[in-house]
């Protein structure tokens, strides 16, 4: 009898060594998964700082940028020295030839020309090409209105006319350039006549020819 208790006294006793060995290394376990997901975490919440503290710097950096550009032009400049400055940078790639009367301001392109002071606005003879380029002295601190107005018509333009596809890009990547209550609308350009373009291509193409004339108008503003 004794000895069939000594017996299962032991049986008990390895049982119970058994039970605590497994807990022991299920708690080593959980404490290794526990430590690596607080890891994990440490390296996401590192990644998402470092992300935004680069996109604040690139908008302070844009920011500065467009600060060293003044609201008034250099000099004696006036508008028709920027015409014909821009003209000039596109040579024979600048196609407007005809002039844009007042009346046509508010009829055909929703300009206020009450908030006008002088203008100079050309568009092609040939209805084919859509390029246009719009100079404008707001008058004073009419400046905003007068390029809500220009921006209006760039997305009436962009979204709501029919283009010949050779002509889409050059819509896409007009611009709407204001300097204080000077306003520009910008569509310009040589046309990318290369039958193998992708749209992208073509929209880059497009895009760089409209900065000519961008960096023109902003030229008779730097200070």
């Amino acid at each position: 009898m004794n000895k069939t208790m000594n017996i299962t006294w032991k049986s008990i006793l390895a049982a119970l060594l058994v039970v605590a060995s497994l807990t022991g290394c299920s708690s080593t376990s959980s404490s290794s998964s526990s430590s690596s997901i607080s890891s994990s975490s440490s390296v996401s919440s590192s990644s998402i700082s470092s992300s935004s503290s680069s996109s604040s710097s690139s908008t302070s950096s844009s920011e500065s940028n467009s600060s060293e550009v003044s609201e008034e032009l250099t000099g004696d400049a006036t508008l028709n020295d920027i015409y014909a400055a821009v003209k000039e940078a596109y040579g024979e790639n600048y196609l407007p030839n005809m002039a844009v009367q007042s009346q046509q301001l508010q009829e055909v392109y929703g300009i206020n020309t009450e908030n006008v002071d002088e203008f100079i606005m050309e568009t092609p003879m040939i209805s084919a090409h859509v390029d246009i380029f719009g100079a404008f002295k707001a008058k004073e601190g009419k400046g905003e209105e007068v390029e809500q107005e220009l921006l209006a018509y760039q997305d009436k333009l962009v979204n709501e006319s029919l283009q010949y596809p050779m002509n889409q890009a050059k819509v896409n990547s007009s611009q709407v350039v204001r300097h204080g209550d000077y306003v520009f609308f910008v569509m310009l350009g040589a046309i990318d006549e290369s039958e193998n373009s992708t749209e992208e291509q073509a929209n880059e193409f497009a895009q760089k020819q409209t900065q000519i004339a961008v960096d023109t108008i902003n030229s008779f503003f730097e200070e």
